[in-house]
């Protein structure tokens, strides 16, 4: 059935939303409880954090926020979307190396490339047809025009 790969827009959706909330459930079993404080206390160590200083009210691990302030929205729904693919995909691509992975991207530029130059060849192929056709019936027709006027017909 053509086009069966394609989930459809609500499935989509609802493998998003799973990807997200199992990206939530790991943050949260990642993230260190904050200290527990009362009143001014609590405020006192938000106000007094600066921007440069990596000790946060929540604390993520180093490498979660290094992610956080990497990625901006359109990259989070990229990300996403690669985190709602087939398991057995992520398994392949996770066995990749970099190199391969380089060798990867050529792989998808080329078929895009492709898929682009077999569209352009497919309406000059079919504009190739229909001149031929069209120049024989308007071959047809001047015969015929002719065999009027010479009355054989």
């Amino acid at each position: 059935m053509p086009g069966s790969d394609r989930l459809p827009d609500e499935e989509l959706r609802q493998v998003r939303r799973g990807a997200a909330i199992g990206a939530a459930e790991a943050l949260r079993s990642s993230v260190q409880p904050p200290e527990r404080g009362l009143g001014e206390d609590a405020v006192r160590r938000a106000v007094g954090l600066d921007e440069e200083d990596d000790r946060r009210v929540m604390s993520f691990p180093p490498h979660m926020r290094k992610l956080f302030r990497s990625i901006d929205e359109g990259e989070a729904e990229k990300l996403l979307a690669l985190l709602a693919l087939r398991q057995d995909t992520i398994d392949w691509i996770a066995e990749k190396n970099p190199r391969e992975l380089k060798q990867l991207d050529g792989v998808v530029e080329f078929v895009s490339s492709s898929r682009t130059a077999a569209k352009v060849l497919m309406w000059v192929c079919g504009a190739a047809v229909s001149f031929v056709v069209g120049v024989a019936a308007f071959a047809k027709g001047g015969y015929d025009m002719l065999a009027i006027f010479r009355g054989t017909k």
